[in-house]
């Protein structure tokens, strides 16, 4: 004869403390006898237990936690109040039947924190790496329209009279590095393309335009590699006599005090 086990639908509700009267005194009789039902039951009060650690936190209102102070207090008072009835020396606790699965249920509860906890440093970050890529989207995206203004700045002095192109040649210790300028006078605009390496440690390479009078007018610094084509301004009606590349300090200087590295003549 087949062994009848209790209904599927019991085990959440036990867990949920839905079940009473005969039907609970039932279920806990077979589930005491059952092991495939205890398991099943204690499955069932781990997923009680998740939905207990998915629900936000409520924060009672004042007149809530008032109340159950006073319930409390109360409740205090009358357990204080000596009573009449005096158990029986000879009456032993008769032991829970389910007390077997309180080490289990504590061992979940412990294991279910865990969980938890990896949950949120995994997702702490993943949101840490979807910051760092979108202001690496954002950077990409600043770049991309800077170069497009330079390119349009650049077919613009290309199209117009009296823009003057200047090659800047390496001086003596720099053997690397590349740099071209176009430069429109009467429009105050210059581009700049090329490519650079590195600063040395704790440098800065500065470009420079010199006009025919007055002094150098500091155009970019560079710390690090530059191969970006960019595009400045200038005050209109400056005629440049050069322009040059010079080692400064970490940040540039506000005139030129470093050897100069590279170097191209004006008109």
């Amino acid at each position: 004869m087949t062994e009848r086990h209790v209904n599927p639908e019991d085990f959440d509700l036990y867990a949920l403390g839905a079940l009473d009267g005969e039907e609970k005194q039932a279920f806990e009789a077979h589930v005491h006898v059952c092991s495939a039902c205890a398991a099943e039951m204690v499955a069932a009060q781990e997923r009680v237990s998740l939905i207990g650690l998915a629900a936000p936190p409520a924060i009672p209102s004042p007149a809530v936690r008032e109340s159950l102070l006073r319930r409390i207090r109360s409740e205090r008072a009358d357990s204080a109040t000596p009573t009449a009835a005096v158990s029986s020396p000879q009456t032993r606790p008769r032991p829970h039947p389910f007390a077997w699965l309180t080490p289990i249920l504590a061992l979940a509860t412990i294991a279910f924190a865990s969980l938890a906890v990896w949950l949120w440093t995994r997702n702490a970050e993943y949101l840490r790496q979807i910051d760092a890529l979108q202001s690496q989207l954002a950077s990409a995206q600043t770049q991309s329209r800077d170069i497009a203004r330079t390119a349009a700045d650049t077919d613009k002095l290309l199209g117009m009279p009296g823009t003057v192109r200047v090659g800047l040649k390496p001086m003596t210790g720099m053997h690397n590095g590349r740099v071209g300028v176009l430069y429109n006078s009467d429009m105050g605009m210059v581009t700049c393309a090329g490519w650079l390496p590195a600063a040395p440690p704790n440098k800065s390479y500065q470009l420079w335009l010199v006009p025919m009078k007055g002094k150098p007018m500091s155009l970019r610094v560079f710390s690090g590699e530059w191969n970006e084509p960019m595009a400045m301004h200038v005050p209109a009606g400056m005629v440049a006599k050069a322009f040059a590349v010079t080692e400064e300090p970490m940040g540039g200087m506000p005139s030129p005090t470093g050897p100069m590295v590279m170097e191209g003549a004006g008109e």
